[in-house]
């Protein structure tokens, strides 16, 4: 009998361990192509700002768009593209000898999901054949295929550059006094202030001010009176957003902070280095140039007045802590840009969230501001006011309130890209 069994004992053992051999397989493959698909997504919206276009950015859709094509069999060692991003993953995580197909495009609907609307979607596809343990001595093998598919999705609060983050205050948002306040994206309002009248309703806009938006969006409700008016009807009762700098990491200042007051007349521009100042003010008139780096202010304000001009010669990031805000006024001059990668890319301005009740920062008196980055105030009031005007500007604000007052012409994200915030995309694995 136990001759007999021995047939069916080795044959139910060779089944076992190929079975578990074939799954084990079939698992790790899957583990490819899952890491390709968000490789690539991720790939695509770090590169490109969260604005998918096939061909620009590192954003690869194939050619023509939307044809699988198949990694080469030489591993990618330097990515210049989300296809290079995707192979470069698969494989870290696969086996060797496998197939890996790619496919990608910005249409809305994904070919292998029926259902979510997406800014940008990829599918991985892996193969892999190989011999059994024991099925090989039937002359068999195993041969695996799986696929997955991920993709950039816009969430709540996903495709604005303006956030009020506070959650209870009337007139979070206020424009007034004939300022024109131009947004190419998307407006957030997290205040639940829902009284029907001016002091009491989380947005208002009067006195000819002029919001242009493509969506505005409030958690309790909005009043318009005196000419003031919307370029689209904000939706109310709407589900508050989350602060989309929550994670941003803060520096840290140095123990001992410099002077920073260059507001003494001389001959040549001042060229402050990068560093902690326990105040940084440029007045009288005077021009001042920023090294590339970051400038913590610690205590005092940024401030720039006195018809002085301000530039940088690179990236720069404004740090501002121990209680400082920022006043740029009187007809100054300031232009400055952020870093385009690393922690802070695509911030300008921030302040220490740690400040739970700072004084407010103002734009105002005049100045014109060319700001290449996003403004943080995460616990402030910002106002913008008296005739500042914005020109050339790619920026988003994130503030705890924010005010538009008298004649103040604001532009912000005027190329379509939510800088430092990602454009409002989050990455799924839908497949």
């Amino acid at each position: 009998m136990v001759t007999l069994s021995l047939t069916f004992i080795v044959g139910a053992l060779a089944l076992a361990v190929d079975v578990g051999w074939a799954y084990f397989r079939r698992e790790t493959l899957q583990a490819t192509a899952d890491s390709a698909a968000i490789a690539m997504i991720h790939a695509a919206m770090h590169t490109s700002a969260g604005s998918f276009t096939c061909g620009q950015s590192g954003v690869w859709c194939g050619s023509p768009a939307g044809t699988a094509t198949t990694c080469p069999s030489t591993t990618v060692t330097s990515a210049s593209t989300s296809f290079d991003n995707g192979c470069m993953m698969a494989a870290a995580n696969g086996l060797s000898g496998e197939t890996i197909t790619l496919q990608a495009n910005t249409t809305s609907s994904v070919p292998t999901v029926s259902g979510p609307s997406v800014g940008y979607w990829a599918t991985a596809r892996v193969s892999h054949s190989a011999a059994s343990w024991f099925g090989q001595l039937m002359g068999g093998g195993l041969t695996a295929s799986v696929r997955s598919s991920a993709a950039a999705m816009s969430t709540p609060g996903g495709g604005g550059c303006v956030y009020v983050l506070d959650p209870h205050a009337a007139n979070a948002f206020l424009a007034a006094n004939d300022a024109q306040v131009n947004l190419a994206c998307g407006v957030y309002v997290n205040s639940n202030a829902n009284v029907n009248s001016a002091p009491g309703a989380a947005m208002h806009v009067t006195g000819s001010a002029y919001v242009t938006a493509s969506s505005i969006n409030i958690v309790g409700s909005y009043y318009q009176d005196n000419g003031g008016g919307t370029s689209v009807t904000p939706n109310t009762g709407t589900t508050a957003v989350a602060d989309p700098f929550a994670s941003l990491p803060s520096p840290t200042p140095a123990g001992s902070c410099q002077s920073g007051n260059f507001t003494s007349w001389q001959s040549t521009e001042y060229t402050p280095a990068p560093g902690t100042y326990c105040q940084f003010s440029l007045g009288n008139g005077m021009n001042a140039q920023l090294s590339t780096g970051t400038y913590i202010i610690n205590g005092g304000a940024f401030s720039i007045q006195g018809g002085s001009q301000l530039t940088s010669t690179g990236p720069v990031l404004i740090y501002l802590t121990g209680g400082a805000t920022v006043n740029i006024a009187n007809g100054s001059t300031v232009t400055l840009a952020a870093a385009t990668s690393g922690a802070y890319s695509g911030v300008l301005f921030y302040q220490d969230r740690t400040m739970t009740s700072p004084g407010a920062s103002t734009f105002a008196g005049g100045a014109t501001m060319n700001f290449t980055g996003s403004l943080y105030f995460p616990h402030a009031t910002l106002d913008i006011n008296n005739g500042t005007s914005t020109t050339g500007t790619t920026m988003a604000v994130v503030a705890d309130m924010i005010n538009f007052q008298g004649g103040a012409h604001f532009l912000a994200d005027t190329n379509g890209a939510k800088t430092g915030i990602g454009g409002g995309y989050t990455l799924f694995l839908i497949e």
